[in-house]
């Protein structure tokens, strides 16, 4: 079975239910006791930017579609917070695009989620989820995660949802030219995440170079930095691979000779002694 990959997955299953005290927003909502989140109308002015936002590039025009969006059909789904020290004040979580969607709108409040959840894992999580990271910001949410709990990048994939070659994988990305991440920042379009990912483990630097400026005015996709691999480092793992081929192929067939080894004929015994001869003289050489 193939690894997973980076996943939608629900919010719910990060969030953490409140065990003391009432719920009376959301029991007038849905008329249950209080074991979810409090769902609340919280002002704007009362929620903090989350210095560990995740996403660190905001398209204006993305923005604006999703204000659109917000005017004309009310919000889907509410921002995430965690109450501060100050009573009446939130740290936001996650939805940050949409807390800047509603100050587009002018809008003085928003339906907000309070949760006691990890903050790192529900804005990383979130983020995923919803309008995708850039190949940059994902690799520095995932490093985050991992140093500031020190998590193993086996801990950090269960706590997102994906496999551990994926994390490894996507923290690939951050071993690229400084240069070449802040190109790809002004325009992440051009390229994909998993063609960066695939630039990231070509190991020649002359040749990231070319291929990035290629990617500058054509654009550049996994198959076309596969492609564009040396030749020569095939050409070294081609004849490792016919190798091992060769030798199962050599112990499968041997197999089926000692299976009816009574059977065999003189000159059968003289092939097989040329045989061996020849591959004492590869052991030998």
């Amino acid at each position: 079975m193939p690894p997973k990959k980076l996943t939608r997955q629900t919010v719910a299953t990060v969030l953490q239910a409140k065990d003391t005290g009432s719920a009376p927003e959301t029991d007038r909502l849905f008329g249950l006791s209080g074991v979810l989140p409090r769902l609340v109308e919280a002002d704007l002015s009362a929620i903090d930017d989350n210095p560990d936002q995740p996403r660190t590039v905001f398209d204006d025009e993305s923005l604006r579609s999703l204000a659109d969006s917000i005017a004309r059909h009310g919000l889907q789904q509410p921002v995430l917070v965690q109450e501060g020290a100050e009573k009446g004040r939130y740290r936001l979580i996650a939805g940050e695009r949409r807390l800047r969607a509603h100050r587009l709108l002018g809008r003085p409040t928003i339906a907000a989620i309070i949760t006691k959840g990890r903050p790192e894992e529900i804005a990383l999580i979130e983020n995923v989820q919803r309008v995708d990271l850039d190949a940059i910001d994902l690799a520095r949410g995932l490093t985050q995660l991992i140093e500031a709990h020190g998590y193993t990048q086996a801990e950090v994939a269960g706590a997102v949802g994906c496999s551990e070659a994926e994390v490894s994988k996507r923290l690939k990305v951050l071993t690229l030219p400084e240069d070449i991440l802040a190109d790809y920042r002004t325009n992440p379009d051009a390229v994909s995440r998993s063609a960066l990912v695939e630039l990231a483990f070509v190991e020649d630097p002359a040749r990231i170079r070319a291929l990035w400026q290629s990617a500058r005015t054509g654009g550049l996709t996994v198959s076309a930095v596969r492609a564009a691999r040396p030749s020569a480092s095939r050409a070294a793992a081609e004849p490792l691979q016919l190798l091992g081929k060769a030798i199962n192929r050599i112990d499968k067939d041997l197999a089926a000779i000692g299976s009816v080894g009574d059977a065999l004929q003189k000159e059968h015994r003289d092939r097989l002694r040329a045989l061996r001869d020849r591959i004492d003289g590869l052991l030998e050489g």
